[in-house]
């Protein structure tokens, strides 16, 4: 109908609806919109004889003969109507993750509300104009191709997922997947209709098939129908990481005789491309603010992702929850013994030896009787994959140049994992050995601040082991701050003992501490003995205190005869 159309030097949409109208035994005359429907939007007519009138309309206004073209015409109609279009109409699609578009973060992994979307809000970039202009071209009719080029979690097949909600509901959508991307897609090609959308995530899967030529088929079938007119138009939509794009474009060496694996797929991809960059730039944070207002998803990524890398972060999130979740139990143990560390207050950079030394007390006696002697390297492995594009769940941190260099390697637990942990674990519920490791390998300068964090979760034994090994390293306010943990929980005695073993360590400011709560226990004799013992040791704040403490002597008596004569 559409050759005739052109054949009849493309009437307007009215004139047809006027030569319908001339038809004396049509019941209703199709107008200008049934025509512009059947015509430019390649809609199949709901009854036989519609097509009918338009083959006879058409067939008259180029010069054939009509009743010939009315006859295939009907033909035609029919075995369309009992054909069965390859994909499924657009509207019908609600799930943008059977389209391969990657999970986020939700409210089982970051906490957040029930009531929110499955995507979070959009933000438009670059890359999302030049897309748009692809699509409008297919939606004037025109058959065309983008394939979007990024890393791993950039937001490729999101940006696909949103430009296809521009396209009308008369459009569908086709993901070959069954039996195999590429035996699908070759399968298939030669079948689809006219306002079909072609799927191809991850297109490498479909061009590249290493030891068959199926890929080649494949982007061969493609070419085909991207120039065939009673086929158009279509939408091919793909996705492709920057080294596979190169593996299927980059030109074949020189040498005679040497074969070019992927001549269809280079000469298919040619002008197809366009760029996902890695990460936001500065005006793509800027238009950040406002959906991140509305969707705290993005104000969480906003706040923790690294250099912009925002997308990777929704999308890392989970996977990287999931990579703890299912980890091995060496692997567990040592992100779990990582997440507690963070959890207690050490700071970022997580020593090796910390770590090997916490995480064995995770594991189970059967776990650990069935671990290698290489347990804790394969564990080290296992966190520092990379998950979609973001860093593992615990990866080694490489001193810059002319940076001070550790003794021995540290680590960074990934910053959802540390949230992770806070809001999921329980320090309480720790073993003995972390609070071991902490206490012989954590930062010397972070010791003071775990055992408060112990401390202040009622674990007392852990924190006065801490407090100890920080006076030890040369924290005087070690002991001290001991002692007032153990006066904030009532244990008055001990809060005694532990000041005055600050003071005598050089604590100045633990004398007074001391001296307060003997004399406020009703034990001012003790206070003053403990006080001379210190004044005899050099201790200048002593005298003070006893000063205050022992009442002044009573002035000398007058004897009897001074008593009798005050004169005298």
């Amino acid at each position: 109908m559409y050759e005739a159309y052109l054949a009849a030097d493309s009437p307007t949409f009215e004139d047809l609806a006027a030569d319908a109208a001339s038809i004396s035994d049509l019941d209703r005359a199709p107008g200008p919109e049934s025509f512009r429907a059947w015509l430019a939007e390649a809609q199949l007519p709901a009854q036989q004889a519609d097509a009918a009138v338009i083959a006879v309309i058409l067939a008259r206004r180029a010069a054939w003969h009509a009743d010939d073209f009315a006859l295939l015409i009907r033909s035609l109609w029919l075995k369309a109507r009992l054909t069965t279009p390859l994909g499924q109409p657009l509207h019908t699609i609600t799930d943008p993750f059977d389209l391969e578009v990657h999970r986020a973060i939700d409210h089982s992994t970051g906490h957040f509300s029930h009531d929110l979307p499955p995507l979070p809000a959009y933000v438009e970039r670059a890359h999302d104009e030049e897309l748009r202009q692809r699509v409008r071209q297919a939606c004037k009719g025109i058959s065309t191709m983008a394939v979007l080029i990024g890393p791993s979690s950039t937001g490729k097949t999101r940006a696909c997922w949103e430009a296809i909600q521009e396209l009308p509901d008369t459009w569908r959508l086709w993901h070959p997947i069954v039996p195999g991307r590429a035996e699908a897609a070759l399968t298939g090609l030669g079948s689809i209709g006219p306002h079909t959308v072609i799927w191809l995530n991850d297109i490498h899967h479909y061009l590249t098939t290493p030891g068959t030529g199926l890929g080649e088929r494949v982007a061969a079938a493609l070419r085909a129908l991207l120039r065939e007119p009673s086929q158009a138009p279509v939408l091919v939509l793909g996705t492709i990481w920057p080294e596979h794009w190169a593996q299927l474009t980059q030109q074949p060496g020189t040498q005679h005789g040497m074969e070019d694996p992927h001549a269809q797929a280079r000469y298919l991809l040619a002008g197809t491309g366009i760029t996902v960059p890695d990460a936001f730039t500065a005006d793509d944070l800027t238009r950040l603010h406002a959906p991140a207002c509305r969707d705290p998803r993005l104000l969480h990524a906003a706040r923790h992702a690294d250099n912009g890398r925002i997308t990777q972060y929704l999308a890392g999130a989970p996977a990287l929850l999931e990579r703890y979740r299912t980890a091995p139990p060496g692997a567990r143990a040592l992100i779990e013994a990582a997440m507690d560390a963070r959890t207690a207050g050490h700071t970022i950079t997580l020593p090796h030896a910390l770590l090997e030394a916490a995480a064995e007390s995770y594991l189970t006696d059967a776990e650990w009787d069935t671990l290698g002697e290489d347990w804790f390297e394969q564990a080290l492995a296992y966190c520092a994959a990379p998950v979609r594009g973001t860093r593992g769940p615990l990866t080694r941190i490489r001193p810059r140049r002319g940076a001070p260099a550790h003794s021995q390697p540290h680590y960074r637990l990934a910053d959802f994992l540390e949230e992770h942990g806070r809001t999921t674990r329980q320090l309480a519920h720790a073993p003995t050995g972390f609070w071991d490791a902490l206490v012989e390998y954590a930062h010397r300068p972070d010791l003071t601040d775990l055992a408060q964090s112990a401390g202040e979760r009622g674990l007392l034994a852990p924190a006065l082991r801490l407090f100890t090994a920080a006076h030890g390293a040369g924290q005087p306010g070690g002991l001290r701050a001991a002692g007032t943990l153990l006066q904030s929980t009532g244990d008055i005695d001990e809060a005694i003992t532990w000041y005055q073993r600050a003071n005598e360590a050089g604590d100045s400011a633990s004398l007074g501490l001391a001296v307060t709560l003997l004399y406020d226990t009703q034990r001012a004799d003790a206070a003053i003995t403990w006080l001379t013992k210190r004044a005899q040791q050099g201790d200048p704040a002593a005298p003070r205190w006893l000063a205050q403490l022992q009442p002044p002597p009573d002035p000398p008596r007058p004897s009897s005869a001074t008593a009798a004569n005050p004169g005298l």
